[in-house]
């Protein structure tokens, strides 16, 4: 869906400028939007702001990718892809929990409802699997009845995930705890107005509901900062940190190469290097 936005918004400027075909493409077109898209704005409560580095990257991959494609098929006289220059993004490295944090997660959580029990399921399946938000929510009570779990990420590519015995434990008795006919495997207690009377009956849990019941699981435990992507950053964190393989940690998250990963390695050396530090203060 996004991909169509950004192209429509190529065309839409291309046919401004008189442009309407694809062999009309050149050079200067290309350059001229790349510059259109380094200077657009956003409305924002405190005015216009410039779009991220990440937005206008994806806004450009879509037309480069578009390109590629036009010049393999001969819509275009030549390959104007290479002409694109894509923003530099900032590295972020990933930001898993505390120690502490995490036991709290695993030991603290309160199982007395059946909202609890989903709640409680949901932090542990995803601290257990590393899997993406997206890729949990989409799955059915029919995948878990599987012996193997299998999750479809990035690219509709399929893989098997880690189930620990706790988290199995957890979701089991969260399901078991159910009475109602949705084929989610996590549903939601408030699903709000909702028209289309499929949807009402999956009522199935949000990537919004999910950060919301994320929100409310860290004031009551006192854990700062909790999101579902941040579990899969610990748990990233933990595998690479016990086992020291970047091809084993790239595996465990479904990445396809090992870029994905270096943040890991690089937070696993600053954790190594306080240890130093920590060690020096005390004298030794």
């Amino acid at each position: 869906m996004e991909y169509r936005r950004d192209l429509a918004r190529f065309v839409k400027f291309a046919a401004a400028l008189g442009i309407a075909r694809t062999s009309e493409i050149d050079r200067d077109l290309v350059r001229a939007y790349q510059r259109r898209v380094s200077r657009d704005r956003k409305e924002t409560p405190m005015g216009q702001r410039p779009h991220s580095p990440a937005t206008r990257q994806r806004r450009l991959v879509a037309l480069r990718s578009f390109l590629r494609f036009a010049s393999l098929e001969e819509w275009t006289t030549r390959d104007f892809a290479a002409f694109i220059d894509l923003p530099r993004l900032p590295q972020r490295l990933p930001k898993p929990l505390e120690d502490a944090d995490r036991e709290r997660l695993v030991h603290d959580l309160p199982s007395e409802t059946l909202p609890q029990k989903r709640d409680r399921a949901l932090v542990l399946l995803l601290l257990s699997t590393g899997a993406r938000i997206s890729e949990i929510l989409r799955l059915d009570r029919s995948d878990w009845a599987l012996e193997r779990l299998r999750v479809v990420g990035k690219g509709d590519k399929e893989r098997v995930v880690n189930v620990t015995a706790r988290a199995r434990d957890a979701v089991d008795e969260y399901l078991a705890g159910r009475d109602d006919p949705s084929p989610a495997l996590f549903i939601a207690f408030h699903p709000g107005a909702r028209t289309d009377a499929q949807a009402r009956r999956a009522n199935r849990l949000t990537a919004r509901g999910a950060g919301y019941l994320c929100t409310q699981i860290a004031r009551t435990l006192g854990v700062t900062d909790l999101h579902p992507h941040r579990l899969r950053h610990t748990l990233g964190t933990l595998v690479q940190e016990e086992l020291g393989d970047a091809r084993l940690t790239a595996d465990t998250l479904g990445h396809a190469g090992l870029g994905s990963v270096a943040g890991y390695t690089k937070i696993t050396e600053a954790r190594r290097q306080a240890v130093k530090e920590q060690i020096e203060r005390a004298g030794l």
